[in-house]
Parts: structure tokens; sequence; C-alpha cells
């Protein structure tokens, strides 16, 4: 049996390093290209929409009670400790944010794992803010919307901020227009309503986490679907073309899901 040619240290033949170091070249090298578009467009740009709420004390959260509301509590002075400091406590997805795979699908990836290309780019913005409280989106509804890696789906939903609405008679997305935005390349979906379910839905304490919780969540989130909830101003988009999203969460190591600074501009 003729032997692969060893390193000196007698490891991996060279080809396999030579291999390795090419690949990672080439990834590298799409990073880059990635980024240098993304930036050329921003140097370019000359409109910009900030998409993301205001993180206060007393702002719109989710209701149950093991949830977390938005506290912020001043430690430095000015005064007396000479700079101001402040302690911020919030849930992972409290006010504009991204929802990791782990939020919903046990042992899914965290958010710090989200590829950044996937959070920058061209993204599609449909306007359905015709649609009435409580409508399910159906297939068919999506069979005109052009599909793309990135999209946003305006409903104008800030008017319902700080009322029980914002969160019980969300317009939602059908288990067959969900997966059909998934078999059509869909990598990240943006929403100015908390959430791609049916609001109205009520389980039992023994029914949270099986598959009627959230069917909609797990969908995307199993399918690796970068899903953003919470965003307004939308209503300040009048022309839906040309647009490009940056959404950039806290790094924050192993978590759920992030608050997160989402901005669209062209």
């Amino acid at each position: 049996m003729k032997k692969l040619p060893l390193t000196p240290r007698g490891g991996i033949p060279r080809q396999s390093h030579h291999r390795a170091s090419h690949s990672l070249m080439l990834m590298t090298l799409h990073l880059w290209q990635v980024a240098a578009i993304f930036f050329e467009k921003v140097i370019k740009m000359k409109q910009i929409i900030d998409l993301t709420y205001g993180m206060e004390e007393g702002m719109t959260s989710y209701y149950p009670a093991w949830h977390t509301v938005f506290e912020m509590t001043q430690l430095g002075r000015h005064g007396i400790e000479g700079r101001e400091t402040r302690r911020i406590v919030c849930g992972t997805h409290t006010g504009t944010h991204i929802d990791a795979p782990l939020h919903l699908v046990k042992n899914g990836g965290t958010i710090d794992q989200l590829p950044l290309d996937k959070l920058m780019g061209e993204v599609t913005i449909v306007d359905f803010s015709h649609l009435k409280e409580c409508t399910e989106i159906t297939k068919e509804m999506l069979a005109k919307v052009k599909v793309t890696k990135r999209m946003i789906f305006k409903f104008s939903w800030t008017k319902y901020w700080c009322t029980q609405k914002f969160y019980s008679a969300v317009p939602f997305f059908s288990k067959e227009a969900a997966q059909y935005l998934v078999d059509n390349g869909m990598e990240l979906i943006a929403l100015d309503t908390p959430s791609p379910d049916d609001g109205r839905t009520k389980l039992p304490y023994e029914e949270l986490g099986s598959e009627k919780d959230s069917p909609i969540h797990k969908l995307f989130l199993r399918n690796k679907v970068i899903l953003i909830e919470y965003l307004t101003n939308l209503e300040k988009v009048k022309d839906y073309e040309g647009w490009s999203i940056a959404a950039l969460p806290l790094k924050i190591i192993g978590a759920d899901g992030a608050p997160t600074r989402v901005c669209i501009f062209k």
C-alpha cells in the first residue's frame, strides 16, 4: 500500500492543508465581497429609516408574568462618581429583536452564531397594511409576491403599540404560506408585528412547547430563517423599491435572541 506523504511532524498530508487553506481563503474572500458591496451602498445611500422601537421603562412587553419588563437604574452620577452609568434589565425578546433558533428549537443555534451576511443586504418590502385584524396570510396571497432572501412584511401595526391588540389581533401566516416562503429561498423575515403566529391561540400550561405552540415560529427557525419582530416606522416607507436592510443584534453568547437595531436604506 502506498503511504501518503506526511508533514515534518507526521501529521496530515500537505495537500490537505493546501485544500483547507484554499477553502478558508475562498470563504474569507466571499465575506469581504459581501461587506464591500454593503458598505459601498451605505456610503452612497441617500435615505435611511430607523425601524427600531426605543427602549424605555413602561414600554410594551410580552404579557406573561414570567416575562421581564424593561428596567433602567442609574448607578454613576456626574456630581458624585464623576460619570453617568446605568444598569439595564430586559429580556432577550424585548422591543425590536431577532429570534435565534434556540428560542423555540431545543439545542438550536444561538444569536451569536447567526451569519452576518444574512443580516445585511437587499430586502423586499411587502405592503400588507390593507389586511384586517386576525387575517390569515395564505399561500395564494403570496402568489404575486416576489420572494427573495430578505423580506419585510408591513402591516402598519405600530398603531396598536401599547394596546392589547398589538398581540391579540395580528395578521398571521398559515403553515402553507410559511413553507412556501422557505421553499422559495427566503432566509430572513422581518415584521412590524410581534409574531408570525396567530395571537389568539391560548394553550394550557401542559401544552407549552408542543407542536401546537408557536408552529410558524418553529417552522421558520427549524429552517434557519432569521426572524425579526417588533419593527416600527414602516409607515414612512412609500416607495418599496431599492431598499437594503441592516439588522445587528447584541452579541450575547449563548442567547436565544437579542434586542436589535434595524434600519433600511437606499
